[in-house]
């Protein structure tokens, strides 16, 4: 009888969202140019003009009872760590955000400072080189091979197995300079390919 009332307050208590973090191919739009880092509060215009339409009005409490499900590229509730994707950019500092990923509904805000909106480039270069990388679930087989140079045809050094953690010293168009140790405590070092030339990424900063 105790178990049974157990699985059922577990079936009735409401779900509580955790942090947030994208594991899949597919969880990164292609169209996606880089994160915006979320405040206290968002405001999204129906464009790039603050005397547009408001869309939506978003408060962030950072506790996981209370934050938006399927708006983040990236959450941490605890170091109040957000980012959500940005699809476009326009002058004076305005982004446009995928603020609801599962229905494709976006909105324009205009950022506080230059460090606010993160293009790729150097959302890995600040995060990856901090934290690593780690590959995606679901990322094609060759993104585990490991290059002499940063280019599709050069020579193949060795093949990623059972890494945990790859250290990333550089990024280079769609190619990071990355070394990691396996299993076997053989170390690795060479180019890998986080992003197809399409804007599919395959890697992706590994925040803790």
């Amino acid at each position: 009888m105790k178990k049974i009332l157990i699985i059922l307050s577990m079936l009735i208590i409401p779900a509580v969202y955790a942090d947030t973090a994208p594991y899949y191919v597919e969880s990164v739009p292609n169209n996606a140019m880089g994160v915006y880092q979320t405040d206290k509060e968002l405001t999204l215009y129906e464009a790039a003009d603050k005397n547009s339409e408001i869309i939506k009005t978003i408060e962030f409490s950072y506790k996981k009872e209370t934050m938006p499900e399927g708006s983040f590229a990236l959450l941490i509730n605890e170091k109040q760590l957000g980012f959500l994707y940005v699809t476009d950019i326009d002058e004076d500092g305005w982004v446009e955000i995928l603020y609801d990923r599962k229905n494709n509904l976006k909105g324009w805000t205009q950022t506080a400072d230059r460090m606010q909106f993160l293009p790729w480039m150097n959302f890995y270069n600040m995060y990856g080189r901090k934290y690593g990388i780690r590959i995606l679930k679901d990322a094609p087989e060759n993104t585990y091979t490991l290059h002499a140079k940063n280019e599709d045809l050069s020579q193949s050094l060795s093949k990623l197995n059972h890494v945990q953690k790859i250290k990333l010293t550089k990024i280079s168009g769609n190619w990071a300079l990355v070394s990691a140790m396996d299993l076997d405590k053989t170390p690795k070092t060479g180019w890998l390919k986080w992003r197809d030339s399409d804007g599919t990424i395959y890697v992706f900063p590994n925040i803790k």
